[in-house]
């Protein structure tokens, strides 16, 4: 069972990838990346991500924390961008959070460049 938060606060969307997670505050102080059960790859793909990231962890894998995310429907009223509104209301009740690192963006960006790096050679 993963521990249970409140989303707080709809910090910014991720633009990365095609489910549009977002970054958001808890009540637990925390700050959490976001996949929202409202997204195109619906809640199965959440649950395959809860059973990869157990799998890795009991093979003693170094994985960010995940935590359930009780969103309720007050995030969508305060959003400008009408697709990412249409998200949040789809997603109201639990969604998957995970603990948000901040230097994992600068190593995935380095590992693009890299990979263009050896692809051009």
């Amino acid at each position: 069972m993963l521990p249970r938060v409140i989303a707080t606060r709809y910090v910014t969307p991720l633009r990365e990838g095609g489910s549009l997670p977002g970054l958001m505050e808890a009540d637990d102080d925390g700050m959490y990346v976001v996949k929202f059960r409202g997204a195109g790859q619906g809640v199965r793909s959440l649950v395959a991500e809860v059973i990869a990231g157990g799998i890795a962890r009991g093979l003693g894998l170094p994985v960010p924390d995940l935590v359930a995310v009780e969103l309720d429907d007050s995030f969508a009223a305060g959003e400008p961008d009408e697709e990412i509104q249409d998200l949040l209301r789809a997603s109201v009740g639990l969604n998957l959070g995970i603990d948000y690192l901040p230097a994992a963006s600068d190593v995935a960006a380095e590992l693009v460049r890299i990979t263009q790096r050896l692809v051009r050679h």
